[in-house]
């Protein structure tokens, strides 16, 4: 048994199910159903939040496919040398493009009104916004970011993105890190889709807010730890921002007790706008498990020193 998952059981019979589909019938086990003897045998792991109790108990670990975009959870990680990491790419920016104009749609047209006076039968006419003026600016430049981009492009007066290094996307305006006021400034709406890394860690607040135009509204559908929820809190209570669309946060799943849930303006959705299904995963891992065999380069490689 050179090949296991570190997945529940229901995720575990989805994905494999997947596999079989797509004709690999290969035994593939729970890591958590092997015993000792059989996890020393594991060469590859497929799935997430793998911790180092997990890593320590298979010695001849060489390989493990994130089941996920993002691996910050395997960052405390301490990692053998032999053992290579790679991410699902190319697999959400559909789903999340299709989040991120659903949050922007419900705040230009007010949707939250719309329920409201339903709930309360009010026939209260207003007039409703538009996108076609809006400023839109896409923080994260990697394929789910250009996705994004690319929804929002014809809908829009501009789409702005900014990544490590100046993005070239046909028809956005692209700049790098290094010009991040000039990429906040003026803006009517962010969207995040960074990946959590000590450089990006609270990255968003106070100053990125002030360059915005006041009564702007964020999307957030990267991590959550990117964000400085604080600030955030702060800048919807003064009216800077007219509100948010939160689906990652610094601590899930978010507490009773937060503010979040019931500050103005802002809706809270439980880190569903990526979601990681099991027909994508599994092709991803198949392809990928024909690179690892015939020893050519993996797709999806994580570079630590850029932390994905």
């Amino acid at each position: 048994m050179d090949i296991a998952t570190y997945l529940d059981e229901r995720m575990h019979r989805r994905f494999t199910g997947e596999l079989r589909a797509l004709g690999f019938n290969e035994p593939i086990s729970r890591y958590e159903e092997l015993n000792n003897e059989e996890r020393g045998e594991i060469r590859v792991l497929f799935g997430w939040d793998i911790d180092q109790s997990v890593v320590d108990a298979c010695p001849a670990l060489e390989w493990i496919q994130g089941a996920g975009a993002g691996v910050d959870w395997l960052a405390p990680v301490r990692l053998p040398q032999q053992v290579t990491v790679t991410r699902i790419i190319d697999r959400f920016g559909p789903d999340m493009g299709e989040f991120a104009l659903l949050s922007v749609l419900a705040w230009v047209k007010d949707y939250r009104r719309i329920y409201q006076q339903q709930v309360r039968k009010e026939w209260g006419r207003y007039l409703v916004g538009s996108m076609a003026g809006l400023t839109v600016g896409v923080l994260g430049a990697g394929s789910i970011g250009s996705h994004i981009a690319s929804v929002f492009k014809p809908l829009v007066r501009e789409v702005r993105a900014l990544g490590r290094r100046r993005p070239e996307v046909d028809g956005v305006r692209g700049f790098s890190s290094q010009e991040w006021t000039s990429f906040y400034t003026e803006l009517d709406v962010l969207i995040m889709v960074l990946p959590h890394t000590p450089d990006t860690h609270r990255s968003v607040g106070k100053e990125q807010f002030a360059l915005m135009r006041p009564g702007g509204f964020l999307v957030n559908l990267g991590r959550g730890p990117i964000l400085d929820e604080d600030e955030f809190v702060a800048a919807i209570r003064l009216g800077q921002l007219s509100g948010g669309a939160l689906d990652v946060f610094s601590l899930e799943p978010l507490p009773a007790e937060s503010s979040l849930w019931e500050l103005p303006g802002v809706t809270v959705t439980p880190h569903i706008s990526g979601p990681s299904r099991a027909d994508g995963m599994a092709a991803v891992f198949l392809e990928n498990l024909s690179r690892f065999r015939a020893g050519r380069p993996l797709l999806g490689v994580v570079d630590w020193k850029r932390g994905y």
